[in-house]
């Protein structure tokens, strides 16, 4: 990703030295975790940042520098609350039911007419995990409905090392599972004796977790169906662009990609996607 100047992050009810110092966490969490936000929208950074200065007991964006310069351990705790991670399984459940009822078989059907044997799905942005999961649990329920055996492959990256860590270790509070029904409890989640859900171990080999970031890392490849949901709101349009460009290259002829309904999609290239399902944010690769 290019180098952004200090003017992308101008406000105009911020003094010079708070805009400074305000740069000045943004390039230090890039030099110092290696995460690039020089081209996230200003406002949603500022929001995120002011709930770390708050834990920080700071007012300013010069204090909560001066506080980083000294705790450097903060840039974490900074990183968490940039990065928060708001998810459960079957989030948003009529997207799913939308994915579950039209594209899956019509994936199903793509890979049978070509003598397919494998369905690659890509869960980018997947947090704690309970999407990619949710997702692997979906896939296997319509195969076993349509009576087809596919291998299962998805790819569940994230910039978030921490959330990675905790998705790959699959354990869950009961909150977090209250889309799913009984009998998917039953068959794809453990009870632990702390009262914790975790998941079946067959369910996990199904997926790869990986740190990945989707604006400037090489997109995956021959992809058949991305989920990136309510993610990419926060980016410049940009890197938007750039995002959505990674994400074609990414896809499969005729692969499909979810965006999550917060998402835009005014200035989705009409020349590399076609709108599948709009009010499920749905996109269709041309």
């Amino acid at each position: 990703m290019k180098n952004t100047g200090s003017s992308d992050f101008l406000e105009d009810d911020l003094p010079e030295a708070e805009l400074l110092a305000f740069n000045k966490i943004i390039h230090n969490i890039y030099r110092r975790r290696g995460v690039d936000f020089r081209q996230y929208r200003t406002k949603c950074l500022r929001r995120r940042i002011v709930v770390g200065m708050h834990d920080s007991r700071v007012n300013s964006f010069e204090e909560y520098l001066d506080f980083l310069i000294k705790n450097p351990e903060g840039y974490d705790n900074l990183l968490d609350r940039i990065t928060i991670n708001v998810t459960e399984f079957f989030r948003n459940p009529e997207t799913f039911n939308a994915v579950r009822r039209k594209i899956i078989p019509e994936i199903v059907k793509a890979k049978k007419e070509i003598n397919a044997s494998s369905i690659r799905v890509w869960s980018s942005g997947c947090a704690t995990g309970e999407e990619p999961y949710s997702l692997a649990i979906m896939i296997s329920e319509v195969l076993s409905e349509l009576k087809e055996n596919f291998k299962i492959r998805i790819y569940a990256t994230d910039i978030d090392k921490a959330a990675l860590k905790q998705a790959e270790a699959g354990v869950y509070k009961e909150k977090a599972l209250k889309e799913l029904k009984g009998h998917q409890i039953s068959a794809y989640f453990q009870k632990n004796e702390q009262g914790l859900y975790a998941i079946n171990p067959n369910l996990k080999t199904m997926i790869n977790f990986r740190h990945h970031n989707m604006s400037s890392d090489e997109p995956l490849q021959r992809i058949d169906l991305i989920f990136c949901r309510n993610v990419i709101i926060y980016f410049t349009k940009e890197l938007q662009k750039q995002v959505y460009a990674n994400f074609y290259k990414a896809l499969a002829p005729l692969g499909y990609l979810v965006a999550g309904k917060t998402e835009s999609l005014m200035d989705i290239n009409e020349s590399h996607f076609a709108i599948f399902d709009l009010q499920e944010r749905i996109l269709k690769k041309k």
